[in-house]
């Protein structure tokens, strides 16, 4: 290769460039599949958490507009930020990928839905429980780089849940007996319906729950997430991962 090519010039020059400045072309591979450890990952910006008291699809509204307008282009330092949302067997985990920092790890069976919002269809989201707090929720927040992007998580999310529920089951047949069809069950608190049609894929329609507050010596305090009866426009999957509507 002849001296005077600027790619062997290009090469040269990064053979003598320091180690921070090398490390920025050529081990980003590297630092994707060190992340991933084989499972399925996904380049997002994650626009963050806020703290909602139900399901009540006003409240996740309310989350994303506050979220979308804190990473408004005022802060364009932010948006410089990547980073990787990876669906883990048993949970889902939010690393910066610059650092390999984990910002957020959520397990699976703390999950209420997960959707594709129909307003803003790059945004991604889901709501599970806060550690601790059993009638606290927050909804977590990631801009995609598509809306096919956010409807790919969703689906692959959607087959997380299925296997989750599965092994689920096979652990605990003999206390958490299902029949084949649609059925009841409650983890962790969170009260979830599941519809079970092997080889086929499933509907799931106006089973979201939303939360109604009652008084108790004063202090209002939230019911067991009820089931909405209203339906929705927009692609949900619910803990087992079967499909239902919500217009967020």
């Amino acid at each position: 290769m002849s001296q005077s090519n600027p790619s062997f010039q290009l090469l040269q020059a990064l053979r003598k460039s320091p180690a921070v400045f090398r490390r920025r072309f050529h081990l980003q591979p590297n630092r994707i599949a060190t992340l991933s450890h084989g499972d399925p990952l996904y380049k997002v910006l994650y626009l963050g958490t806020e703290k909602i008291y139900s399901l009540d699809l006003e409240q996740a509204q309310g989350a994303i507009g506050l979220l979308l307008q804190q990473w408004a282009p005022e802060a364009p330092e932010k948006r410089c930020k990547e980073h990787a949302l990876v669906l883990r067997r048993r949970y889902i985990e939010v690393k910066e990928i610059a650092t390999g920092r984990q910002l957020a790890k959520t397990y699976l069976r703390d999950i209420a839905f997960c959707a594709a919002d129909t307003k803003h269809p790059n945004v991604f989201l889901y709501i599970c429980k806060q550690q601790g707090q059993q009638l606290q929720l927050q909804c977590r927040v990631f801009w995609c780089t598509s809306a096919e992007r956010a409807k790919d998580i969703t689906a692959c999310l959607a087959r997380s849940f299925q296997t989750a529920l599965s092994d689920w089951h096979d652990q605990d047949s003999e206390t958490n007996h299902m029949e084949e069809g649609e059925g009841s069950s409650e983890v962790d608190g969170l009260s979830v319906i599941t519809s079970i049609h092997p080889n086929t894929s499933s509907a799931l329609s106006g089973d979201l729950r939303t939360g109604r507050r009652r008084r108790r010596r004063g202090v209002a305090t939230p019911c067991p997430l009820r089931a909405m009866r209203k339906e929705r426009t927009g692609s949900t999957t619910t803990n087992d991962g079967t499909q239902s509507t919500i217009d967020i």
